[in-house]
């Protein structure tokens, strides 16, 4: 039940990336044709700045769950099963301990973001909504990781 609805969460997220992704190449070609007939668009990087945010957060759940992302296995490739599902569960525990971590530092930074009122300079666009949103991305993974390192598809890994 929890498995399914952190996938279900992390589907929702790998959505928002790829749209996110989009803009950020629209917006990156237009204003890059714009600039060579002298009319760039104001507050594109700053519009690019935030999107790449959230397709570099929100991707992350489902890159855990697909298991696409870099695994350097030279030594691990040659330990027996029992020690490798060791290696793995307690490089999962760690890894979730590092995304909850940062996730906790992202929403207390969006909190004082909130609070000081800080936006960007052209846009006016406030920060914080960007700092919660790469929280959140980030204890999802967390719970992603959590998960795995409990079931039987973790530990095969």
């Amino acid at each position: 039940m929890m498995t399914r609805i952190v996938h279900k969460f992390s589907g929702w997220l790998e959505i928002i990336a790829g749209a996110a992704l989009m803009i950020v190449m629209l917006l990156s070609g237009a204003d890059v044709v714009g600039r060579a007939f002298g009319r760039p668009i104001p507050g594109a990087y700053e519009v690019i700045s935030f999107a790449g945010g959230l397709v570099l957060g929100f991707a992350i759940p489902a890159s855990a769950i697909g298991k696409v992302h870099v695994i350097v296995d030279l030594v691990i490739a040659k330990l027996p099963p029992g020690p490798r599902a060791v290696l793995h569960f307690v490089s999962r525990l760690m890894g979730a301990g590092l995304l909850c971590a940062a996730g906790y530092a992202l929403i207390t930074m969006g909190s004082k973001l909130r609070v000081t009122g800080e936006v960007t300079p052209v846009l006016q666009l406030p920060f914080y909504p960007i700092a919660y949103a790469m929280g959140f991305a980030f204890l999802v993974t967390t719970l992603v990781l959590l998960l795995e390192s409990v079931t039987k598809g973790g530990a095969n890994a």
